[in-house]
């Protein structure tokens, strides 16, 4: 999408976190890639798990009165430097909020976990009221405050800082919308890359198998079980001890540092496993897989929640090993689950990534 703004002409800046990343990815064709305010230096825990929007923003620095103005002071400075006609932000609270301040027009993209719904208090699923529209009116105090100082116009709700905006682009299906489903806000779908290493299965072992995990309490629990039930396990290890995977080598498990390619995954795989990763899922999905998620935190969790309401997988905490192995054998034997997966992808087989950057382009174009 920001190649083809830069094929009609526009200049683009790109402010990043990590620079190094963007200059990889958008280099060949951005203007300027600069330095993005962010908060590195202290950590912000709550000793407890985030029920809401307000709290993740907290865990992000916001809370930190001080921290917050100087940052959002870097934000304002490189407005002011860049002078932007548009400015299109993905997972930015601080680039919402200067935005806003300044009176400059936004597009803003994202799941739908980093682009929480018009709804008060914006909750995460599992989660009560409870003290959550107490935690977004806090942050809703100081944001006006720095708001009302460059003659923005001051926010209602919290949930008007990430929706208030020019144009809205959900990177999601609706039945993979963390806090969704909503009306009113397109979705664009997922990407499923085409390139990585085709799949080679192990010849032992019966039903196919894709796993990407990173290490969870529950891991070796898992692999015991694929061992025990002889399952054919394509396994992509993300910092998984090695000696963990030593302990449970076997004929039917084979393990490959390469990325895959999850279309040619999504062809031979019975069974998708994974954290709760929003692209793995969305790949599952057009491919007519169920999948399986052992969810490391908030955000993965409120995605595998999604697909297990969509029946198209099921979730497990990443301590409860004892259930992998009955869950595995009813996933792979259940045919009402691999029926609604079938008509999942039914429904998105003329489903082209491509339609939809074509519209983005064509109706962020109209707005500069």
């Amino acid at each position: 999408m920001l190649k083809a703004l830069v094929e009609q002409g526009h200049d683009l800046v790109v402010a990043a976190v990590e620079v190094h990343t963007a200059r990889r990815v958008l280099g060949s064709f951005s203007k300027s890639i600069v330095q993005a305010p962010s908060q590195v230096d202290k950590r912000y825990p709550l000793g407890r798990p985030a029920e809401g929007v307000a709290d993740l923003l907290s865990l992000n620095g916001f809370a930190d009165n001080a921290s917050l103005k100087g940052r959002h002071h870097a934000w304002c400075q490189l407005a002011t430097l860049f002078k932007p006609d548009l400015v299109i932000t993905e997972h930015s609270p601080g680039a919402l909020l200067m935005a806003r301040a300044l009176c400059i027009p936004v597009v803003h993209v994202g799941t739908g976990f980093t682009l929480p719904p018009e709804q008060f208090p914006m909750c995460f699923p599992g989660f009560a009221v409870g003290d959550n529209g107490k935690r977004e009116q806090r942050h809703l105090d100081v944001f006006n405050k720095l708001i009302g100082s460059s003659g923005g116009q001051p926010l209602s709700h919290l949930h008007e800082l990430f929706n208030g905006v020019a144009g809205r682009y959900l990177l999601s299906f609706a039945e993979l919308d963390h806090l969704g489903p909503r009306d009113g806000v397109p979705y664009m779908g997922v990407e499923v890359p085409e390139d990585g290493e085709r799949p080679v299965w192990p010849d032992a072992g019966q039903h196919q198998v894709f796993a990407y995990l990173k290490p969870f309490a529950a891991l070796e629990g898992f692999l015991m079980a694929v061992n025990a039930l002889k399952l054919s396990l394509l396994l992509v290890p993300d910092r998984i001890d090695p000696a963990i995977l030593r302990r449970h080598k076997s004929s039917n498990i084979r393990v490959v540092e390469g990325r895959q390619s999850m279309k040619s995954v999504t062809r031979d795989a019975d069974l998708i496993v994974c954290n709760g990763n929003h692209g793995t899922a969305a790949a599952a999905m057009l491919g007519g897989v169920p999948s399986l998620s052992f969810p490391l935190h908030q955000e993965q969790e409120a995605c595998a929640r999604r697909v297990a309401s969509s029946s198209l997988g099921a979730m497990l905490p990443v301590k409860d090993g004892k259930a992998i192995p009955p869950l595995l054998e009813t996933m792979l034997r259940s045919r009402a689950m691999q029926e609604s997966c079938d008509k999942a992808a039914s429904r998105y087989q003329d489903f082209d990534y491509q339609d939809s950057v074509s519209r983005m382009v064509r109706e962020i174009g109209a707005l500069l």
